[in-house]
């Protein structure tokens, strides 16, 4: 009954790994890269815009290093950087979740390492810890925590170079632009057959693209 309990309660903790899915669609949404779409001028004021074909030239000046090193030093800067303002908050709840569950895998991960130690050193005054538990059921728990608390890290460093990814590909989709005289043409077409039987005709469509 030990055994079962103590697996039970490994099993437990593992719960939290039913929600790594929706953690996956999250990063796989950041690292997304969400086309601009041109932004419809101001016809009131681009009368007036004296247009300098120097400046029109010059380079953007939104920098992907500099999106990358800003989220680099801290995770969600570069998104702030690239005004992609919402996804700041998903990047610090995700870390905040995963920070959670670290700091408490470690912390039980410690209690039955602990517990473990104390019920091998063959001095029965330190075995008050979790006397519910065999020495077995002890080791099994501590490695499954410790377990759990290494994937904890393996999926904060993946999160974290995500991250600065997704910064660094925002940046460069910053000035993307699509042009709004983008359009699609299907024509229907007749096309002269030369053949054995004589000369004829076959019908069918065109399709041409202009931008």
């Amino acid at each position: 009954m030990q055994t079962q309990a103590a697996d039970k309660t490994g099993i437990r903790g593992y719960d939290y790994l039913k929600s790594l899915p929706l953690l996956l669609v999250l990063l796989f949404f950041l690292t997304a890269p969400i086309e601009s779409y041109p932004q419809e001028n101001d016809s009131l004021f681009s009368e007036n815009v004296v247009q300098d074909p120097v400046l029109d030239t010059m380079p953007s000046v939104h920098s992907p290093k500099k999106a990358g090193w800003m989220s680099a030093a801290l995770p969600g800067l570069g998104q702030i950087y690239n005004k992609k303002y919402w996804k700041a908050p998903v990047i610090y709840v995700a870390f905040g979740t995963l920070t959670y569950f670290l700091v408490d895998h470690n912390n039980t991960y410690q209690d039955y390492r602990e517990a473990y130690i104390r019920r091998t050193d063959d001095d029965p005054n330190n075995d008050d810890i979790y006397p519910q538990y065999t020495v077995e059921n002890l080791r099994v728990l501590k490695d499954i925590y410790w377990k759990k608390r290494d994937l904890d890290v393996i999926l904060m460093a993946l999160l974290y170079t995500l991250n600065v990814l997704d910064a660094i590909v925002d940046a460069h989709f910053f000035t993307y632009d699509i042009s709004e005289d983008l359009s699609l043409h299907i024509d229907p077409v007749l096309k002269p057959n030369f053949g054995y039987a004589g000369m004829g005709s076959s019908a069918g469509f065109s399709l041409s693209i202009s931008f």
